[in-house]
């Protein structure tokens, strides 16, 4: 089936609420909650076609606009491709300027329902932390597991967990005991490995590694995918592919690849509609820089954590 192009637009508030308005009995799928947008007009520009939805449909008035993701969504009747914009600045009131009800929600756990299907993978990544703590598990298990006791208690709520060098059962047999305790808190936990191994777990989501993205040609069946990428021509695979967000290294240190510096996250991140985390000789410090040069949020390994208060529940603000 040729793809419907849709644009979208992500409005959020000073509390990182996303703007959701509920379809009209006029129209399909009626009832359903969305993020404001609509079909791309034929001579439109997907941003044009934003702007022009966003008036429409909520009476704001977009100021500017940024690309944030790019997906195709397939319904039992036809696809759709979303072109996702990240609302920066606007003016007006929002309404329903159709007579449908709208609503600020948190995109993390949306109060009202049902949201329509299409628009669940960009909420997914828009309810992400700014702050991803990456775990690689070596030692013992009860030291791993007083780390991420640590880690959690001092606010983390986004996590990578890798396991290059065990065997499939122990990795899983692991992350299975940290995805227990991250569910209590309410955390996200991405295992990398594949997609079996994530689903035995009970992880959130995968983790592909770099080199491990070549050798791929679909989109996991998982409901969130990170990719590792150290350049353009990664990120535009992964994205090509469905990724849900990437893991871009390294911006100021790390082993013996060319750095990016935010210059390079800059470029990146401006090319590439996908959220991406930054990554390779940052601390905590660095996070308003990585947000100033375009980014979701930085990730930090997980010993450098452990008594950082870092609980940024809003990603993509």
């Amino acid at each position: 089936m040729a793809a419907i192009d849709i644009a979208v637009t992500v409005v959020r508030d000073e509390a990182g609420r996303v703007l959701l308005a509920e379809r009209t009995a006029r129209q399909v799928s009626a009832g359903f909650w969305e993020l404001p947008g609509g079909k791309i007009d034929p001579g439109e520009t997907p941003h044009q076609a934003a702007a022009r939805e966003l008036d429409e449909e909520v009476g704001l008035r977009a100021e500017s606009l940024h690309p944030l993701m790019t997906y195709d969504h397939v319904f039992p009747t036809k696809r759709v491709r979303l072109h996702i914009f990240r609302v920066a600045r606007w003016s007006g009131a929002p309404h329903g300027r159709e007579g449908q009800r709208v609503a600020w929600v948190d995109p993390a756990s949306p109060q009202v329902a049902p949201v329509l299907p299409s628009n669940l993978r960009v909420l997914a990544a828009l309810g992400l932390p700014q702050v991803m703590a990456v775990f690689e598990l070596v030692g013992d298990a009860a030291t791993i597991m007083a780390q991420v006791q640590d880690v959690l208690a001092s606010g983390a709520r986004l996590m990578l967990l890798r396991a290059a060098h065990w065997a499939p059962d122990q990795k899983v047999t692991m992350a299975r005991r940290i995805c227990g305790i991250a569910q209590r808190y309410g955390a996200t936990t991405l295992l990398a490995g594949s997609a079996l191994e994530c689903d035995r777990a009970g992880a959130s989501g995968v983790h592909t590694e770099a080199d491990a993205l070549w050798r791929i040609n679909a989109r996991p069946p998982v409901r969130l995918w990170s990719v590792s990428c150290h350049g353009e021509e990664a990120l535009r695979r992964a994205q090509a592919l469905g990724a849900d967000l990437a893991m871009v290294s390294p911006v100021l240190a790390c082993g013996t690849r060319p750095l990016l510096g935010w210059d390079g996250v800059r470029r990146l991140t401006a090319a590439t509609p996908m959220p991406v985390f930054v990554k390779g000789g940052l601390e905590a410090g660095h996070l308003g820089q990585a947000l100033q040069a375009g980014a979701a949020g930085i990730a930090l390994n997980a010993a450098c954590l452990a008594d950082i208060a870092c609980n940024k529940k809003y990603a993509l603000n």
